[in-house]
């Protein structure tokens, strides 16, 4: 089967790392990291799995970071290679394991990615897998698998960058008839996004920023208009087009991240700012929540500048050295920052009813309209031209890319 998939013996590593420096091309290539051509279709590992056809494969800003070398190295661990990319899944069902109950031949499915102690057959689970808090699994390299946190950076499984990817049943989420794959194609990463807005959930009235308005800014707009319609939202775009979806959430106010924007970022939530001595300004009340949805250090610096005293900071996903960050306002203001990344359960909810599944209904059913947020899609072969237009959001437009099979 054709696919795309990465592996990082040092020799390869430091010559894909030099190439890259020279053009983005050297990324992906026969002799890179990354490359794409035809591998071995992967097997069933057990009895419980199923063998799905992919048709749509969505592009993550990690996989971005993994084939630009980008990826902090302290998740290697939880990998395992070489393995086929993509973990926002959604295929059809074409071959089941001597055990499946919970699907047929020709259902449609979305796949949460998580390889947890169910899939690795590890009996009795750990305490977070019983508490259904499965993205902070213990087992995530012991098992009956290779090491791997999600399915597209696990060897041997497939990913949504290859033509066929196997799944545990108890990944699966069937697809309705009525949802489009396109939608279906978002629910991991909404769910991403869900987790982090019922994990902080904020009251009626309250304040919220989101930081950073690409897929996963956007998505966590739309899931505070979807599980908190009383919070008064306002996010930093960076793009007029990233403004739009925005205001089609219900953002109340968009703030353009150009120039000097601290001052109408802290109009928007109400912060008054100090000047010091030297550099820049400090604020005195502002955000109740404070989402960041980028990475690097000044989305971190923006939200702890104009988030309320006592107020929350979540770091939503892949930022990893914050190099110059000044953290003084954390302790002066005693802000609580936390990570979010995947998914579980929640105090909402029983724990078969958490965050993955939950996105997946609000999707269905109308109240999260996340479509359009899925901008473009491309064949296999067109990688190159997909990862490209995925990397350049201004000049392509683009929020959410993936793989059409």
């Amino acid at each position: 089967m054709k696919a795309i998939r990465f592996a990082a013996p040092i020799p390869t590593y430091l010559a894909t790392l030099a190439a890259g420096k020279i053009s983005d091309r050297f990324y992906i290539g026969p002799h890179a990291c990354t490359t794409y051509g035809d591998i071995d279709a992967p097997q069933l590992p057990g009895g419980k799995w199923v063998r799905i056809r992919t048709k749509l494969g969505g592009i993550c800003g990690s996989d971005l970071n993994i084939i630009t070398l980008g990826a902090s190295p302290s998740t290697s661990p939880f990998s395992s290679f070489p393995f086929v990319l993509g973990h926002e899944l959604v295929g059809e069902v074409m071959e089941l394991g001597a055990e499946v109950r919970a699907v047929n031949v020709g259902d449609r499915v979305a796949a949460n990615p998580l390889l947890c102690c169910e899939a690795r057959a590890i009996s009795p689970v750990c305490a977070a897998c019983a508490a259904g808090e499965h993205g902070r699994c213990a087992r995530f390299t012991e098992g009956a698998l290779p090491p791997g946190m999600l399915i597209g950076t696990t060897r041997g499984l497939g990913g949504g960058w290859g033509e066929e990817f196997v799944a545990h049943e108890t990944q699966l989420w069937k697809v309705p008839a009525g949802m489009p794959d396109e939608s279906a194609a978002l629910i991991e990463p909404f769910a991403c996004t869900v987790r982090a807005v019922r994990a902080n959930l904020p009251a009626g009235g309250q304040h919220v920023l989101i930081v950073g308005a690409g897929s996963i800014g956007l998505l966590a707009t739309a899931a505070v208009r979807a599980l908190a319609p009383g919070a008064r939202v306002t996010v930093l775009a960076r793009h007029e087009f990233q403004a739009e979806h925005a205001k089609r959430f219900g953002a109340a106010n968009i703030v353009k991240a150009r120039g000097n924007y601290i001052k109408a970022l802290a109009d928007a939530g109400g912060t008054k700012l100090l000047q010091p001595i030297l550099g820049k300004p400090i604020g005195i009340g502002g955000f109740d929540l404070s989402i960041v949805c980028v990475s690097g250090a000044r989305g971190m610096d923006d939200a702890m500048r104009v988030t309320a005293a006592g107020g929350t900071i979540v770091l939503l996903g892949n930022s990893s050295t914050m190099n110059g960050l000044d953290w003084t306002p954390l302790w002066l203001k005693e802000l609580t920052v936390r990570g979010s990344v995947y998914y579980g359960a929640h105090r909402h909810a029983p724990a078969e009813r958490g965050d993955f599944a939950e996105a997946a209904d609000l999707i269905a059913s109308g109240r999260a309209d996340v479509r359009p947020l899925l901008t473009h899609t491309f064949p296999l072969a067109d990688y190159r031209t997909a990862i490209a237009t995925a990397m350049d959001k201004r000049g392509a437009g683009s929020v959410k890319v993936a793989f059409r099979f």
